[in-house]
Parts: structure tokens; C-alpha cells; sequence
């Protein structure tokens, strides 16, 4: 038979049954006082909210300038004409890229391919009308990429070297770009490593390094003041020079003399594609894409 308990174990139970209740509040205090305050130290910054007003507002676009890209030496482009044929060409790479080279005798509307390729061409540096319905070259020939002189005196269809006629031709080396040809057997260095559409007629010697255009002038290289040169044409005592120009869609000419003069347009040729110029009697005639055209003036 249990014993009844006493009163002073009554009071301890008491008193632990109080600690219990007094331990269970704390915590659930703690809880709710985390709850009420969490801790932030493990949150990254949020960016601060934005709102649309309704209120459009418009930024200046920045004018866009088209320069113009150089052109490979190989996709170099010639173009002449003669009392009674046109000529023109595409350069080529000596050991790479076959040159190719066609004369017209309908103002542009059919070309007959007269490429010398039985004598191993390689390269084409000039290229020029000669005597009317003849033309003249320089070129690299060979595996050895020997300079010539070559003309024809058969319309194209035979093409003969001519050693002591080299001399006096101006024209960029196929071999060593860096080095121009100025006529006399003499030769100077190029304004750049890699020059390209060098035209020479009479006292007029231009070429093109990073798109400005450079004249040989008093023994030295002058840059031209027009910018983004893709292509020349020496036409005494001036240079024409096709560039990029606000002023033109597409390809704008500029006649450079005592005075700078803009020619005309271009509006469908591509300033990062090859071109090539030359003067027939009062017109400007350009050869780009696969069309020769006359450019219209302003």
C-alpha cells in the first residue's frame, strides 16, 4: 500500500512543473521573436525597384561613318580603255590564284578571255592600253615569279615579253609589295607594308595604303586629303579616287588637282568589294560587280 505523499515533496513537483513552463515560454519566445526579426546577414542586395512613367524619351543615335575594307592583292581589279578595245583584269596571287584578264570590243557588253596562261602567268601588276586596240602588262611568270613586261600586238590572242620596256612601267613588285617600281629602273619604298591600286599615267603616280590614297610627289609620298580610298586612276594632271562619302550611297569620285571636286556616285557599288577606274574621253567609267558603268554626276 503506497503512503500518501508528503508535502514536501508536493512542493518540489511543484516547483519543477514551474521551471518546465518557464523553459517551454522562453523558446517559444525566442521563436517568435525570430520570426518577427530574421536575420538579413545572408541576403545580397536587391536592385532598387524602377517604374514607367508613360514618359518616352530618345537618345542621340551616334552617326555611323562606312569606311571602306582593303582589298585582298588578288581580287585587285584593272580596267582601261583604248580607242578600240576595253581591257581589264583581276590580279591573282602568284602560285595561288590564276589572274585573269578580258578585252571587249562592244563597250563592255562581252568579254573574250585573252589570259596568257600558256606562258605560266601568275600575277598581274598593270595593265594599260596601248596603240588603240593593244594593250600592255606587267606581270609575275613563272614558278619563279619572274617580273615581265608583256605585250600583245594580236588583239590578246598572243602575248609577248619585252625586257627592255620594264624599266620605265610603274607598278607595285608582285613579290616584295613593299617596294614600288617608279619608272626609270629606279624603285622606293611603299608608305605601308602591303600597297594596293597603284596607277600611273605621265606625271601622275598614286597608290593607296589603309585606305588614303598616296601620289608620288618631289620624291616623296604625299597622302591625298580624301578619305577611304578603294581605288585610283591616274588621268594627267589629275587623280580620280572612288571612296566612301556621306555625300553618295555607295561609292562616291572625287577628281583631285589644284582643287578637290566631287565627280559623281556610285549608288550600287560596294565600297568592300573591288573596283576599278578609268577615264574615256569626258566620261568616268567604273568597272565593279560584275558591270561597267558610267558614274553619274551630282
Amino acid at each position: 500500500m503506497r503512503s500518501p505523499a508528503t508535502p514536501s515533496s508536493a512542493r518540489w513537483l511543484a516547483i519543477a512543473l514551474t521551471g518546465v513552463l518557464a523553459v517551454g515560454v522562453g523558446v517559444l519566445a525566442v521563436a517568435a521573436y525570430q520570426h518577427a526579426n530574421p536575420d538579413l546577414s545572408d541576403l545580397s542586395a536587391e536592385p532598387a525597384p524602377t517604374f514607367d512613367l508613360g514618359v518616352e524619351t530618345t537618345e542621340p543615335t551616334p552617326e555611323v561613318t562606312q569606311t571602306a575594307e582593303a582589298i585582298a592583292r588578288s581580287e585587285e581589279r584593272f580596267f582601261a580603255i583604248g580607242d578600240g578595245a576595253w581591257w581589264r583584269a583581276t590580279a591573282g596571287s602568284c602560285g595561288t590564284t590564276e589572274p585573269l584578264i578580258e578585252r571587249s570590243t562592244d563597250a563592255g557588253a562581252t568579254w573574250t578571255d585573252v589570259t596568257p596562261r600558256y606562258r605560266a602567268i601568275g600575277q598581274i601588276a598593270s595593265l594599260d592600253s596601248l596603240a588603240g586596240t593593244e594593250a600592255e602588262m606587267v606581270s609575275a611568270m613563272g614558278e619563279a615569279c619572274e617580273t615581265q613586261a608583256l605585250r600583245t600586238y594580236t588583239q590578246g590572242t598572243y602575248w609577248d615579253s619585252y625586257p627592255d620596256v620594264l624599266p620605265a612601267i610603274r607598278y607595285i613588285d608582285p613579290v616584295d609589295p613593299a617596294v614600288v617600281h617608279i619608272g626609270g629602273g629606279q624603285t622606293t619604298d611603299a608608305p605601308c607594308a602591303n600597297p594596293t591600286g597603284l596607277r600611273a599615267s605621265g606625271d601622275v603616280v598614286a597608290l593607296i595604303c589603309d585606305g588614303t590614297a598616296h601620289r608620288w610627289t618631289d620624291g616623296a609620298w604625299q597622302p591625298v586629303e580624301v578619305a577611304g580610298a578603294t581605288a585610283l586612276a591616274a588621268t594627267p594632271p589629275s587623280l580620280l579616287v572612288a571612296h566612301t562619302d556621306a555625300a553618295c550611297p555607295g561609292v562616291a569620285i572625287t577628281e583631285v588637282a589644284d582643287t578637290t571636286a566631287l565627280v559623281g556616285c556610285l549608288p550600287e557599288a560596294d565600297p568592300s568589294a573591288p573596283l576599278a577606274l578609268t577615264r574615256d574621253g569626258g566620261a568616268v567609267r567604273a568597272w565593279s560587280g560584275e558591270t561597267v558603268s558610267e558614274v553619274a554626276a551630282p
